[in-house]
């Protein structure tokens, strides 16, 4: 029988001998900091992609185009910066290969202030394309057609060849936002536009959230401060409505999609059908239980039939719009947690349900695309998860998948973390990986997941300094079930000696931070804490991402009860390794990690001696609507679970030292929820500390980043330094 914790042995990165390592020298905090993605990082190769319609891929290396190919392909340089910039006007010269995307075998297109221009790879010609206005934000190209959306303020523009600019919506402003990503990028939106196959048409959301109370944020930047206004609603009041227009550009026309009542319903997961005439959009309802795949005649906005619908009692969370195969444009692939787990489904425009073509207990993560034929599906997803051995979860695999039979092979055979890109022709895949023991390696490898070529190791970019060793293991959790836990040491450890330890979490949905990759997931800050002398501990608990739907759903209407007895099992692991000093335990966490790390310090007073809490969700009245109800339901609806959860009249049970932190203009998770614990802390006469970065939103990036890390470890230094 499996005890507190279980260690999995293979996973343990390999401390060096002393005399080694009194040859390298210690991480500073600035480099672990600043330099974590550029110096520290493993080599990647640049820009790695396949050149469509051929076997070859390229890469950008220092100022070169590189290409590629299986075999003994040479390697060879195909266009370079000085080439591109000869073809530039002297005022828009680069100082490093921009970002690109392939046209076709020889052409590719780049952008540079607002300029669009294409290089001929054999000629070396450059070409301007087309511009859009320098106010444009949001630019979405359809490359075939050269057709570009673009949003300039709330409005919505398409720049076409020849410089030509067409204003699709004049109505924005004052709580309307065209062209845009809304619901606040929940249910899988990252944008605002969508362009039929042939980039003839526009789909695109319009939102409108004037009926939204407008909620102020303080930019100190002015003098006097002005005040950034925003539309934030808040679980259980008025959200905002959201509708969907299509713009037919050689008719010149908008017609907006029927979507019918309720105003406030979620829109999301838009699909064009193949032959551009349909538009297929998810519909979900406020209590997201009840989710609608509907089919819309994109000329007259009328709703044509519902293809499916799906029930949840708990909550439903729609993430991926439906996926039409290439060779069978009436089949198409759905995403769906029904029977526990994110899997595929395949189904007929015609005849519904065909099968569900994943199945077992691990989930699907990404679908990299089909063979020349369409009859395989290949998809990245964790590994096998066990209920007593969930490490699975900690890993990424590419597998093949048999449409017809529903055959499912592993092609990637290393542990670790892996990330495929599918050739054009579905014959091979660019496999790029890491593992707790491998820092980085890209390999080409074929359809039966056979090695054909390595295109890069990476060396270990920590070799010259002094590190510890990181360990992955699992817990016991709430329920029975076992936790996925990451615990790193100093270079100096010595079993008989007793530690602090500094717990990191966040332990919120979407979200896992205990991976079998490079570090184990942990950020390069850590390894720097661990010599300081600490322990540093993290554990993924329940409703955190990479296990099954009911691990995540455990956590609905009780946010901060399922998660701080997962973090107080970690604690009670802790306090099992004869090494570890109970009484030096800090807690850090930011955003759902502050709240947890809050939560903690008030419902489990005594057990962390510090903690320090970022961007701190307070009261879950106060965050947002489409988040909060999804995993809460609506304060009317579950007044208990938010008065559980609520942290400010918990202030007087605070024992420790507890210091918060927030950024002046968070619009995540608003400054309010910090003030309004400070409140209560002053009537209740409880002392804690409080830090404000003025002009960051919900985190702390850039140089002022270091500043940051040091106030959170000089900070627990003070309490706990070993």
């Amino acid at each position: 029988m499996r005890g507190l914790g279980t260690i999995l042995p293979v996973l343990i990165l390999p401390v060096l001998p002393l005399a080694a390592q009194d040859q390298r020298s210690p991480l500073s905090l600035e480099e672990a900091v600043l330099q974590a993605h550029s110096t520290f990082a493993p080599d990647r190769l640049s820009a790695l992609t396949w050149v469509p319609g051929t076997s070859s891929y390229s890469w950008v290396q220092d100022s070169l185009l590189m290409r590629g190919g299986p075999g003994k392909v040479a390697d060879r340089s195909v266009a370079s910066l000085a080439a591109i910039n000869a073809g530039l006007p002297d005022s828009l010269r680069m100082k490093r290969f921009p970002r690109f995307e392939w046209d076709d075998d020889r052409h590719f297109h780049f952008w540079q202030r607002g300029i669009l221009f294409g290089m001929d790879t054999e000629t070396g010609k450059v070409e301007r394309l087309l511009r859009v206005s320098p106010d444009a934000a949001n630019e979405d190209l359809h490359a075939a057609s050269r057709h570009v959306a673009y949003t300039v303020d709330q409005d919505l523009y398409i720049a076409l060849p020849g410089d030509r600019q067409v204003q699709v919506t004049k109505d924005g402003g004052n709580g309307i936002v065209n062209g845009q990503a809304v619901h606040r990028q929940e249910y899988g939106i990252t944008k605002g536009t969508f362009w039929s196959p042939d980039g003839s048409r526009l789909a695109f959301h319009r939102m409108d959230e004037s009926m939204v109370t407008p909620y102020r944020l303080e930019d100190i930047g002015s003098s006097p401060s002005t005040f950034d206004e925003i539309r934030y609603p808040m679980a259980g009041q008025t959200s905002h409505q959201v509708t969907i227009g299509v713009h037919d550009l050689k008719a010149g026309t908008t017609v907006f999609l029927q979507t019918g009542e309720p105003a406030d319903q979620y829109l999301t997961n838009i699909a064009w059908g193949p032959d551009g005439e349909r538009l297929y959009v998810v519909h979900l309802d406020r209590a997201t239980e009840n989710l609608r795949l509907v089919e819309y005649d994109v000329r007259t906005g009328r709703a044509l039939r519902e293809l499916l619908t799906e029930h949840s009692a708990v909550y439903l969370e729609p993430e991926h719009p439906m996926q039409f195969l290439p060779e069978k444009p009436t089949q198409y692939l759905w995403w769906s947690d029904r029977d526990g787990w994110d899997h595929l489904y395949l189904y007929d425009l015609k005849k519904g349900l065909v099968r569900q073509l994943t199945q077992g207990s691990w989930s699907v993560t990404e679908v990299l695309g089909f063979d020349e034929k369409g009859g395989t599906l290949f998809v990245e997803g964790t590994g096998e998860v066990l209920k007593d051995d969930p490490h699975g979860a900690m890993e990424r695999h590419v597998y093949a998948v048999d449409l017809a039979s529903g055959d499912r092979s592993k092609l990637t055979a290393q542990p670790g973390s892996h990330s495929g890109i599918l050739s054009p022709d579905g014959s091979m895949l660019i496999d790029t990986w890491s593992s707790l023991t491998v820092p980085g390696r890209t390999e080409l490898i074929g359809r039966e997941g056979e090695l054909m070529k390595v295109l890069q190791e990476s060396p270990d970019p920590l070799a010259g300094r002094t590190t510890g060793s990181i360990e992955l293991l699992t817990i016991a959790g709430e329920g029975g079930d076992r936790l996925n836990a990451r615990l790193i040491k100093p270079s100096d450890f010595d079993p008989g000696r007793k530690y602090p330890v500094l717990v990191y979490l966040y332990n919120g949905p979407h979200v896992q931070l205990v991976r079998n990759a490079h570090l184990g997931g942990a950020a390069l800050w850590m390894l720097h804490a661990a010599e300081r002398g600490y322990l540093v501990f993290t554990v993924d608990g329940h409703g955190s991402a990479g296990r099954s739907r009911d691990f995540e759903q455990t956590i609905h209407r009780r946010l901060g009860t399922v998660e701080v007895a997962d973090q107080l099992r970690g604690v009670e692991y802790l306090k099992s390794l004869p090494y570890v000093d109970g009484d030096r335990l800090a807690v850090h966490g930011w955003s759902f990690g502050g709240f947890m790390t809050t939560s903690l310090m008030v419902k489990a007073p005594g057990t962390f001696k510090v903690g320090v809490a970022g961007g701190p969700v307070m009261d879950w009245r106060l965050y947002e609507v489409m988040y909060t109800e999804r995993y809460m339901d609506t304060p009317e609806e579950n007044p208990e679970g938010y008065a559980t959860a609520a942290l400010p009249d918990k202030c007087t049970a605070l024992e420790g030292e507890l210091l918060l932190i927030h950024g002046l203009q968070d619009d995540v998770v608003l400054p309010e929820h910090s003030y309004r614990f400070l409140k209560a802390c002053v009537d209740q006469g409880e002392q804690l500390e409080f830090f404000v970065y003025p002009g960051h939103p919900h985190n702390v990036r850039g140089k002022d980043r270091l500043h940051l890390m040091t106030q959170v470890l000089d900070r627990i230094d003070r309490s706990i330094k070993p």
